[in-house]
């Protein structure tokens, strides 16, 4: 079972550093990891709608209303990270609803309960695919590159790590799930 500290010390293989035996240790380094692990992997995980990262809920609308402009607001749930775009009942194929992201809210017109599919913060490091776990290794390599080596050409190296891990995991993502089908499929079935 892979754990933040196995990414952490992934990180430090790409500077070609010792390893820790814990990102909760005295040692400045792993007191770095652990400051800086969570943000790095939030970040990535912004990046795209992750399968592994999806949730679905139903949100309530809130008691108090938009000052204007939208008839309804919703609270995002606590371990939002990124919205996926809110459509009919919920579904990738469904037509879109317009609506706004503020203050931790959802703004729209769509009455009550509100169908989201959002990407949370998903803090179990068992659940990453390995380009993803490698993803999040180099970014964190990258960040601690010239600080920890005192060598630029390492910050190139994780760079580059990174780049194809990103690559990789989009591509891995992508193959997990059916394609969204067109919004014209039913018209063109009908001409057949």
């Amino acid at each position: 079972m892979t754990t933040d500290t196995d990414i952490a010390n992934r990180a430090l293989d790409i500077l070609k550093e010792a390893p820790i035996t814990s990102i909760d240790d005295a040692r400045p380094i792993a007191m770095w990891l652990k400051r800086n692990f969570a943000s790095s992997r939030d970040a990535i995980l912004a990046e795209a709608e992750w399968n592994f990262a999806r949730k679905r809920v139903s949100l309530p609308a809130d008691s108090e209303t938009p000052a204007f402009g939208w008839c309804y607001s919703y609270t995002l749930p606590s371990d939002f990270i990124r919205l996926i775009p809110l459509t009919c009942h919920g579904y990738p194929e469904g037509d879109p609803i317009p609506y706004e992201v503020e203050s931790g809210k959802i703004l729209t017109n769509a009455k009550a309960p509100l169908p989201v599919r959002y990407v949370f913060r998903n803090e179990d490091c068992a659940t990453y695919p390995a380009t993803f776990q490698e993803a999040v290794a180099a970014r964190l390599a990258g960040r601690m590159a010239h600080w920890l080596t005192g060598k630029s050409s390492f910050l190139q190296i994780a760079q580059n790590i990174y780049n194809d891990a990103m690559n990789k995991a989009w591509l891995h993502d992508a193959t997990e799930a059916t394609w969204p089908r067109a919004a014209d499929d039913d018209w063109m079935r009908a001409r057949w």
